[in-house]
């Protein structure tokens, strides 16, 4: 991997070393640095630990991302996909709008008479002709996928959408192996993907879930898709159920508003102490944080940004006792309700052990008459807390639907609660869940701690 600023390059990157005693090989760090222009002999460095080669590279480079290094193409390891022609005022009207099929044709025909297969791909896709269209992808790879083919295989690497010949929506997961924060630079730079509009980065390595790198490529490696909806991390897979979300680092995501303004869908899951800066995304109809160590700071963040188009909010806390790095309670969660909300109608208050206590507050708040959907998964929600609903059923004019999977409730509150007229939904509220029966817990606790 290259970066380069102020005239200066380094470039850091792994050898696999192996010893005729030893089954397997080990990995070293290598580097080489100096002025742009200039080769460097490479130079081996030091570990922090034996076999931590990867993890230190990954630490470094996003050290150096943060302190304004550029990512760019190492020539020596990677495959320049720079080589497609462009013109400059399709692209800009494309990005503005890239469902826009007139613009898309024209820009077919434009490409078509310059020999690129891309303009073929476009008609392809718009006349729905699909097989034509993964055919002619299979045929071109080195111009429409380059180094990307090489991670669409069945181990789930990478998944891709494409929509009038480029790439909509992009998943990014594996398995096992460190291959993320590479998958996640080929997807950054490559032509095909210069529309993208949704991100998914899911379980890209084993075990614990650290997207710390990943973040930073995604807000300091260069060139940036116009997205839409970017979802760190979706590992809500049941056989994936065991990782730890508190151990697993989103990032600094304090640039997240200035580089992504369009966003409209922000999924983020792992430790809830995450940097959102001055979040300020105007288009944002759902943002959803879900965690099991929501801190002050991160919420009051949350609390005093500017949600003009807001229609779903989010958000799980944890339980401040439980030593995973919850600290909200009731008077924190309380803030929320002055903020100004006015196109909001979904409020999931998740995983806090104050469910009853927040509902006073929800059933004050002016914007609860409309809420159509209110939910307490994964808290504590008992049957003091239903009776309280009840009795301010009328605040909620709008409701249809009250989620209470896994709190606190008894058989006697869940059937009061449906003689009043609420839509209970006690259903698992993702496959991570699903192998539970569905139910309520016989204490008050936050289901999900570590």
């Amino acid at each position: 991997m290259r970066l380069e600023k102020d005239g200066q390059f380094v470039e850091l990157w792994l050898d696999e070393v192996r010893d005729r005693f030893v089954e397997f090989a080990s990995r070293v760090l290598r580097s080489r640095e100096g002025a742009i222009g200039d080769s460097p002999e490479p130079v081996t460095l030091a570990t922090r630990f034996e076999f931590s080669a990867a993890d230190d590279l990954q630490r470094l480079l996003g050290e150096r991302l943060r302190a304004g290094w550029q990512r760019v193409r190492d020539p020596e390891r990677e495959e320049n996909v720079d080589g497609e022609p462009r013109d400059p005022a399709l692209d800009a009207a494309l990005l503005a709008d890239p469902s826009d099929s007139a613009t898309a044709l024209v820009y077919a025909d434009w490409l078509q008479q310059r020999g690129h297969p891309r303009g073929a791909l476009i008609a392809l896709q718009h006349a729905n002709l699909d097989d034509e269209a993964a055919q002619l992808l299979d045929e071109h790879e080195d111009d429409l996928l380059g180094p990307l083919a090489s991670y669409l295989d069945s181990d789930g690497s990478l998944e891709l959408t494409w929509e009038l010949g480029f790439v909509r929506r992009a998943r990014i997961g594996r398995r096992g192996g460190d291959s993320g924060p590479q998958v996640l630079w080929e997807v950054l730079r490559h032509p095909s993907t210069r529309l993208l509009r949704e991100l998914v980065i899911g379980h890209h390595r084993l075990g614990d879930q650290n997207n710390e790198l990943m973040c930073d490529l995604l807000l300091h490696a260069g060139p940036r898709p116009t997205l839409r909806l970017l979802e760190i991390a979706d590992f809500d897979q049941s056989e994936l159920d065991n990782i730890d979300i508190s151990r697993a680092p989103i990032g600094d995501l304090s640039q997240l508003s200035a580089r992504y303004p369009l966003l409209e869908d922000v999924v983020l899951k792992g430790n809830g102490d995450v940097a959102l800066g001055n979040l300020d995304l105007p288009r944002a109809r759902r943002f959803a944080l879900r965690t099991s160590g929501m801190t002050r700071a991160t919420l009051a963040t949350i609390a005093r940004a500017k949600w003009p188009a807001l229609r779903e909010l989010e958000l799980w806390f944890g339980d401040p006792e439980r030593g995973y790095g919850a600290q909200c309670e009731r008077a924190d969660a309380a803030a929320l309700f002055r903020c100004e909300l006015p196109e909001l109608r979904v409020l999931a208050l998740r995983n806090a052990m104050f469910s009853d206590e927040i509902v006073p507050d929800v059933l004050s708040w002016a914007g609860a008459v409309r809420l159509e959907e209110l939910d307490f998964a994964l808290g504590t929600l008992s049957d003091d807390g239903a009776r309280q609903l009840i009795a301010g059923k009328h605040a909620l004019p709008s409701l249809r639907r009250l989620g209470v999977f896994e709190c606190a409730l008894s058989p006697r509150g869940m059937q009061e609660l449906r003689d009043a007229g609420f839509t209970v939904d006690d259903r698992p509220i993702a496959p991570a869940f699903a192998w539970r029966e569905p139910q309520q817990k016989a204490g008050r606790y936050a289901s999900v701690s570590e």
